[in-house]
This record gives C-alpha cells, structure tokens and sequence, in this order.
C-alpha cells in the first residue's frame, strides 16, 4: 500500500512540473547553485548571427552591420561581461547588447523583448539598462570635442561644400517626446511650447552630422538659451577657443558702394539660432520683420539656415536608425537621459565606420523634411566692442553673399 501511494505521489510531481512549465536545471559550474528554471522557446536571436544570415536582413533587424556589431561588442565585452554569480546565457555581452540595440532601433517593448531572447520581461529591463550604461562609457572616445587646431581645421573642411564661409560647428536643441514616470512632482517641468512631454537635448555637430559635445535630458520647459550655459564646451567657446589660432582665419575678397575692393577676415563660426545670441564667432540669423528683412538679409538667412540644417537631418538621421527616439515612451527621468546619450554614442560610432543611413528610416521624421529658414527674433549676445565686431562680421558676410552666384538648389531625393 505503502509503495503504491509513493508512486502515485511521484507521477503527480511530474506531471505537476510539465503542466506549470517548471523544469528542474541543475549547472555544471562549481560556484553555481541548482535553481528552477522556466522552460522557454528560443526564437530567432541565434538565427541573425549565423553566417548564412543575409546582410540586408541583419542591418534591417540592428541598424548596423555584422561588422560594425561585433566591433561595439569588443569595445563593451568587459563592461557587460556576466557576474560570477550569473546562471544561464542570459546576461552574456553579446545577447545584452543584443537587447539593448533592438530596444534603441525599434521601441520594442520589454515584453517582446523576452520573448524574442527567452529571459523574463524584468531581465530584459537589466540587460538594456547595462547596455545603455556600458555605451554611455564611450562617451569621451566618440563625442569628441575640438579642442586643437588640427581638430577645428577638420570641422571646418566638413562644411566647406555647405556655402557657408569658415563654417565648423552647428548647434541648437531637439526634443525627445516621452511620458516621464512623475515620482518627483515635477512632470510641467517637461512640458515642452509644442504641447507634449519631452526632453530637451543640446548639442554641436560638424558638417557631416556627427555629434561633438551633447547635453542630455533636460526638461522640455527649458529655453534652449538657458541650457546652453550649462554645457563645459559653450564655456570653452566663450574663453575665445575659435579666436586663438589665427591660422584658421579665412580671407574674403569684396566690395564697398563705389566699387572698390577690399579684404576681411573671418574666424571660424558656429552657426545657430537667434536663441543663444550674436558673438564674434558664432552667427545668427537676422530677425523676421518684413521692415527690415530686405534682399540682402533675406539671402544672408538662405545660406545660413542651408549650412545649419545640418543639425536637423542628424538628428533626423538620429531618430530615424532608433525609433524609440522618435516616438513618446514611458520612461524615468534617468533612464530617457541615458539612452539618448547611449543613441548618440552608436550614432557617431557608426559614422566613423560610415556605416550608411538607409531612406526608408527617414518615413515619419519630421527632422529631415524641408529646411526652414533661420528667421527667430533676434537676441544679441554680446555687448560693446565685441557684439559691434560680431555685427561688422555678420554685415561684411551679409554683402558677401549678395556679390556671389547663387547656386541653384538640388532636387531631393525622397
């Protein structure tokens, strides 16, 4: 009787442990406990990694190439490498970037995420926060600031096919919609003038669209004016970094009313908008008021805004390879900065490879539509003799413009 009821009992346990799915997983590592494991079905994560995956299938899933993916694992293989205490593959450097990559290029929930790479829905939220984490270290390798002449003198060459004379930086401010969890009772604080919940990010770029010193995650209520002073490179800027090499001053040939030749220099320039102010190497545009906005401003603005708009298509190009930046999620304050700047980071990386933005990306983004021109309200920011050598600048650039052949405008290419 005895022997009966334990065999009954036994065949209950098994058939109790296939029916809830519980699967008893015992490791072979030494300093690895025995611990109970849900069986899950493995989908196609392996299959984008064998070498019979076609090329054009792997860089419509990870917005890079094979090449490219294992160059960034070997730069975070030690940053994302597995605890002693890890069981399974779950947390190896491969399947977390892996996580992190999909997350960032399609919004794909943490959910789905899980299921895709067979880990739990709160597993697949570590591997992404490690990831973020561990791209965010690459910041100073990638986002790289000038700071020589030799640096200065690449940027500006990156605009020189722009039309802009001595051109070398571009920057402004983007918002990234989110739904912001409120733990702190500070969600107006993120309501942006376009009526919907966002974080507001600085940043210079060169003429190819790379970014060069960014400032992440501050709330959309914030002006773009006020950010900016935040940021370690506007203060480099302002202590004359673009003014002490005398090398890099263009000469330009023009004409006074009678006629008569004459000469200028110009430093190199960083191009913006009317809300970080006029100063002697930083241009703005002329403000919009029909009284005063004649031919010549008119024409100084189109070839202003043709160099700035720069900075729309990169981060067009930003959130068109990484969708989670295009459209609203729900996030922290912390986690939204984090993988901005982490999107950033892969961003330049995968410029520095030229690893190429496909058109189809861009459906949807409103960055790289139509260029508007730079006509903001005018807010000078200087003051005395050196806002008078900005604006002697910008008149001599004004009337430059006027005597040059207008170049005809490319058809696009949609």
């Amino acid at each position: 009787m005895t022997r009966a009821v334990q065999a009954i009992l036994s065949c209950n346990s098994v058939v109790h442990q296939i029916a809830t799915g519980w699967v008893f997983h015992a490791g072979d590592m030494t300093n690895e406990r025995k611990c109970w494991k849900i069986a899950r079905a493995q989908n196609n994560f392996y299959e984008l990694f064998k070498p019979e995956t076609p090329v054009d299938t792997f860089k419509r899933r990870m917005r890079m190439t094979k090449e490219s993916f294992e160059e960034l694992l070997d730069l975070v293989s030690a940053d994302l490498a597995p605890s002693k205490r890890a069981r399974g593959d779950f947390s190896s450097p491969r399947k977390t970037l892996s996580v992190t990559i999909l997350r960032l290029a399609h919004g794909t929930s943490f959910f789905e995420l899980g299921e895709l790479f067979a880990i739990g829905t709160a597993t697949a939220h570590k591997c992404y926060k490690r990831g973020t984490e561990a791209r965010c270290s690459l910041k100073d390798r990638f986002l790289q600031m000038p700071s020589t002449a030799a640096h200065i003198d690449a940027c500006i060459a990156s605009f020189r096919h722009r039309g802009f004379p001595n051109a070398c930086l571009a920057v402004d401010g983007c918002h990234v919609p989110v739904e912001i969890n409120d733990q702190y009772n500070m969600l107006q604080d993120f309501m942006s003038f376009k009526g919907f919940y966002s974080l507001n990010n600085m940043a210079y770029v060169d003429g190819k669209g790379m970014f060069r010193a960014v400032l992440c995650g501050w709330g959309g209520s914030s002006a773009d004016g006020g950010v900016i002073k935040e940021m370690d490179f506007m203060s480099i800027l302002q202590d004359g970094l673009l003014l002490k090499f005398p090398s890099l001053y263009m000469e330009l040939q023009c004409q006074d009313n009678n006629g008569r030749p004459y000469s200028f220099q110009v430093p190199p320039l960083v191009l913006a908008d009317s809300a970080f102010g006029l100063e002697t190497w930083q241009m703005t545009p002329y403000k919009a008021d029909n009284t005063t906005n004649d031919g010549p401003q008119r024409r100084f603005n189109w070839v202003h805004s043709s160099a700035r708009v720069v900075f729309e298509h990169a981060f067009g190009r930003l959130k068109g390879r990484f969708k989670l930046l295009l459209h609203s999620h729900r996030t922290s304050w912390n986690m939204g900065t984090r993988s901005i700047l982490a999107a950033m980071v892969l961003h330049s990386s995968l410029g520095l490879k030229q690893d190429s933005f496909r058109p189809e990306w861009a459906d949807g983004v409103e960055e790289l539509g139509h260029a508007v021109p730079g006509t903001e309200e005018q807010v000078p920011g200087s003051d005395g003799e050196e806002l008078g050598c900005a604006l002697d600048i910008k008149q001599k650039l004004t009337t430059y413009f006027m005597q040059q052949v207008r170049p005809q405008r490319r058809p696009r290419n949609r």
